[in-house]
């Protein structure tokens, strides 16, 4: 690429991702779905601009997640044919997000899954939605992820506990396998 294009290639990305942050400014509805149609509205996110080009966000559930007791804690569990999906929220850094950086919203999204009726969650059914900037909002693709780096910080070396996960520890999940395998922020 010539230096005259890399330059109007980098002036373009840099007004491109500050843009983004303004175009996701106010309140958006957190969805999930299937490919089947299904589209469930879990949660409202409330997208506010910050310093330096930076989005800070709040979430708010829906008040249709039910209360269960789990695993010795509450959780807002959203009961489907199939699964139950427990919003299971990790508020370890400030919720604030960038264009090259949603760590903080995906962490704070996150869910573990039981079937319908269990009363019992095993950390190994983590679910984690890993984001990306689209035109129409944030998209999160499904994956597979142990959930016990959160349950026993202790087990994660200190340097890593801010982010304990790391891309190995993520596996794309079958979509076939998950009840609502697509969130979307829009």
């Amino acid at each position: 690429m010539r230096p005259r294009h890399l330059l109007i290639f980098l002036f373009g990305s840099v007004l491109s991702q500050a843009g983004l942050g303004a175009d996701l400014a106010g309140t958006r509805g957190i969805w999930l779905g299937n490919a089947d149609g299904e589209k469930q509205r879990i949660g409202l996110v409330e997208f506010t601009a910050a310093e330096n080009g930076k989005t800070r966000f709040r979430i708010t559930m829906e008040e249709k997640l039910e209360e269960y007791f789990l695993a010795m804690r509450p959780f807002r569990c959203l009961t489907g044919p199939s699964q139950r999906l427990c919003h299971f929220p990790v508020e370890l850094e400030a919720p604030v997000i960038s264009a090259g950086d949603l760590v903080p919203l995906e962490y704070a999204l996150m869910f573990m899954r039981t079937p319908p009726k269990s009363l019992h969650i095993n950390p190994f059914n983590g679910i984690y939605y890993k984001m990306t900037w689209t035109e129409r909002g944030i998209v999160g693709q499904l994956h597979d992820v142990d959930m016990d780096p959160f349950i026993a910080p202790d087990s994660v070396p200190l340097e890593r506990r801010l982010r304990p996960l790391r891309s190995v520890d993520l596996s794309l999940g079958d979509p076939r396998s998950h009840w609502l395998p697509i969130l979307t922020i829009e």
